[in-house]
């Protein structure tokens, strides 16, 4: 099976396989998937690494991997219920005690508290290696935390976009309905009839969120942290933009220590705050449940045996990896006997202190260890270095041999049995690495379960329940705050990218030599205002290094290339919700972008070349984005408030710009300045607005400053329309019908407010009045009061949506029932 596969790939010239895994890369890039472990890219992540070559189990190989997973899995549930109650293993001394009580992972808090459906252990994952005698063994633990599972998937549908022949050449079992079978599992642990479910994630810090997103989105349920959940009388609450949702599911991706800071770790803010009370009442069920994570234990591995002849009496199908728990003085003095030919790692987690690599270590590096094993010897185990297999991968065009392991994953069904997923995500080493982790660098392999030519097909499911209402989407305020600002992100750099691209024509084309010495200074002012006061920036627009800067520097507060990392930044934070073909073309836009080097010190001309380059690609991507996205997206709250964003900010850059006007442009103090001058100056304002051609389609004649303004303010169908754009916040405000708190009222009381006061202001008066005691001339001080009327449905917006404020249903139950 192999063979067609491996000889296709190897006969390839270098140059077209290294092609392929660019595409390969690529396409995961497309995707979002990352794993986050060097830090070393300020505004993205690295993306997957996957091989281009799969790894195939045969059905010979993959039968017995499968009973034995499921003994495992049934036998550590026994084990769970009875630790965390009545403790007959440990009375019976099959399992000593200093392994299981005295680990860090033995939860106090979970003592008789009730676990999801009876069970602690859910979803699960297991890693397996070849060992020396070349069958399979248990390398380490996930059965609380099915970490990986998301990276199995996409590695298929990476894999299937890059060779698609390969497999129509090869029968396979599918996985794709992996993630359907994890949500419906999830919700048959709840009594109610249409649960909530939440994935609770540490958030992007985590090197895995991508995963998180992933399996949301695949799922259809809110990704959460800690701080978007609460305690309220006994149960747990969604924040959400139209107030409080009872939350009855929780699968949560983060530690037990860090989930709730009254039981385990006071420092946590990755949790909530009352949870583990919650559970305790019934009603929340956590999965995985908390204490289950002692399974992971590595110290239990070696006694993985007399765990399964303790509850099951049989005999193990798959055996450990040989283990050696350094806290028993035995088991040590022997590893410190020959410390070179093994690998030291804690009890959890993905760390290696020594070994792993097939190397031997230097004199100082085994004293190091030495050492460090004798000061804390009990959170240590040892395990040989040779332990994983060998295998092929292409990397760079090449053929190279590199170490691996699998990650097999399991999901609990409703009658108590395990359903192994037919597929897993197999680590391999790397180039960078000579470890499989994918915490230590490692990469990985699509796997393959191939189909055997004796199995029967599988019957058909029953059929579905017939009822089609969707369960209701929520929409929290993080989720929403981030649309927010990717909205005013995209439309802050689109705007920018237009003026830039305006100015340098204009230099070249239109303004002699004085217009521009008198109009720079105008042109800086009528810049998007940035949202933080007091901001360190060199913007200006009026020369060819000082738009280079605005369009491709970084450090820049107010460039271009700042708002579309910004946008990205915050899209990485929503990807669940986010649909993938919008995520490739902000994708796009952010890489090209980033990998535009910034030369501040080049010619001019190839300055305003490569302005002019990545102001014009801003320009034509931007509106691609948003209307992807809109082709592509659920039309819910969240992406309403994308929209929200950009109208805001684009009524905000309008305002700003009427007003740094309003004086030397609409009002020349100089009599002998012809009309024809202040034309020319009118018509290039508008064009920085991309205005101009608006103006003479509404207006058929010459650019005056009462129509011009009358079109920037009053018009209700030009883009640029302050009225435009703030009756398009109100519309999307009111017509979200999961958006039922108190602040619409409010919001769209307030937009309509101020439509109202445009609408009445009499431009030609103002614009004819004159200044009064010294005082601002009428449409100065007029456009002052509208523009800070304008950036003040933001702060409408951001409390009454945005920043958390509960808002109290009619539905939900109050703090004091009998007051």
């Amino acid at each position: 099976m192999y063979r067609p596969l491996f000889e296709r790939l190897d006969s390839m010239p270098a140059a077209k396989t290294r092609a392929l895994d660019e595409q390969l890369e690529a396409t995961m890039r497309e995707m979002g998937v990352t794993f986050d472990i060097a830090r070393d890219r300020p505004w993205g992540r690295r993306p997957w690494f996957c091989d281009l070559l799969p790894q195939i189990f045969t059905p010979q190989e993959w039968e017995p991997l499968v009973a034995g997973i499921k003994q495992r899995l049934r036998a550590f549930e026994l084990f769970l219920q009875d630790v965390y109650s009545k403790k007959r293993i440990l009375r019976s001394e099959d399992v000593p005690i200093q392994p299981v009580l005295g680990s860090s992972f033995f939860r106090h808090a979970a003592a008789n508290l009730p676990p999801p459906g009876g069970a602690y252990l859910h979803l699960s994952g297991i890693s397996i290696c070849r060992l020396p005698g070349g069958e399979f063994g248990v390398k380490h633990h996930y059965f609380s935390n099915a970490s990986g599972m998301s990276y199995m998937i996409q590695n298929r549908r990476a894999l299937a976009r890059v060779i698609p022949q390969s497999f129509q050449e090869t029968s396979i079992h599918s996985i794709a309905d992996a993630s359907t079978n994890i949500l419906e599992m999830l919700r048959s642990l709840s009594g109610a009839a249409e649960p909530t479910v939440v994935l609770l994630s540490p958030g992007p810090g985590s090197p895995v969120y991508s995963e998180h997103s992933f399996l949301a989105r695949r799922m259809g349920i809110p990704l959460v942290q800690g701080g978007d959940l609460l305690v309220l009388n006994d149960a747990v609450y969604l924040k959400t933009v139209s107030g409080l949702e009872k939350v009855e599911i929780i699968y949560s991706r983060v530690s037990d220590q860090w989930l709730d800071p009254m039981a385990f770790r006071r420092d946590s803010l990755l949790g909530v705050p009352g949870l583990v009370h919650c559970i305790r009442k019934g009603t929340v069920a956590v999965v995985n449940a908390i204490g289950s994570q002692l399974a992971d234990d590595r110290s239990l591995l070696p006694l993985a045996g007399n765990i399964i002849r303790h509850y099951l009496g049989e005999r193990t199908i798959l055996k450990s990896l040989p283990t050696y728990w350094l806290g028993d003085i035995d088991q040590r003095e022997m590893v410190l006997a020959d410390l070179a030919d093994y690998t030291i790692r804690p009890l959890y987690g993905e760390r290696i202190l020594m070994g792993g690599d097939g190397l031997r270590p230097p004199a100082e590096k085994l004293a190091e260890v030495r050492a460090e094993i004798l000061e804390n010897a009990s959170h240590f185990v040892a395990q040989p270095q040779d332990c994983d297999a060998d295998t092929v991968c292409f990397q760079d065009g090449k053929r190279a041999i590199r170490r691996q392991d699998h990650i097999l994953f399991a999901l609990r069904l409703g009658n108590g049995d395990y359903e192994v997923f037919p597929g897993a995500l197999t680590r391999v080493s790397t180039h960078e690495t000579p470890y499989t982790s994918s915490e230590l660098g490692g990469g990985s392999k699509d796997t393959w379960v191939q189909v055997g030519f004796e199995e029967e097909p599988q019957e058909p499911e029953a059929p579905r329940s017939t009822e089609t209402a969707p369960p209701t989407q929520y929409v929290t305020s993080r989720v929403a705050e981030a649309f927010y600002w990717i909205g005013r992100y995209m439309e802050r750099a689109y705007s920018l990218a237009g003026m830039v691209g305006v100015i340098e024509s204009l230099e070249l084309e239109e303004l002699n030599p004085t217009e521009r010495t008198h109009y720079r200074p105008v042109w800086n002012r009528i810049l998007p205002m940035l949202e933080g006061s007091g901001s360190a920036t060199r913007r200006t627009i009026s020369n060819a290094p000082g738009r280079y800067r605005l369009t491709l520097d970084i450090d820049e507060p107010g460039s271009v290339v700042s708002a579309i990392l910004r946008a990205s930044k915050n899209a990485e934070n929503v990807l669940e919700t986010l649909s993938l073909e919008a995520w490739g073309v902000l994708s796009l836009l952010r890489d090209r972008f980033q990998k535009t080097r910034f030369r501040p010190d080049a010619p001019h001309d190839a300055l305003t070349s490569s302005t002019r380059k990545l102001c014009d690609f801003a320009r034509a991507l931007i509106p691609q984005f948003f209307g992807t996205a809109e082709c592509t997206m659920v039309a819910d709250g969240g992406w309403k408030f994308c929209e929200i964003g950009q109208l805001i900010e684009r009524a905000a850059i309008t305002a700003n710009a009427i007003n740094s006007i309003s004086g030397p442009l609409l009002q020349p103090q100089d009599p002998d300045k012809s009309e024809h001058a202040t034309e020319i100056r009118l018509s290039a304002f508008l064009r920085l607005l991309n205005s101009r051609d608006v103006y003479r389609r509404v207006y058929q004649m010459r650019i005056e400053p009462a129509p011009l303004l009358e079109l920037l303010w009053k018009n209700p169908v030009a883009p640029r329309s302050v009225t435009r754009c703030l009756r398009g916040c109100a519309a999307r405000i009111a017509e979200s019908e999961d958006v039922r708190s108190p602040a619409t009222g409010r919001s769209v009381a307030a937009i309509e407010a101020l439509i109202g006061t445009i609408q009445a202001t009499d431009w030609d008066h103002l614009l004819r009045g004159p200044a009064e005691g010294g005082r601002k001339l009428p449409l100065q001080a007029k456009s002052e009061e509208l523009l800070v009327r304008v950036r003040g449905i933001h702060d409408l917006i951001a409390d009454g949506f945005l920043n958390h404020q509960i808002h109290m249903r009619h539905e939900t139950q109050p703090l004091f029932p009998n007051a």
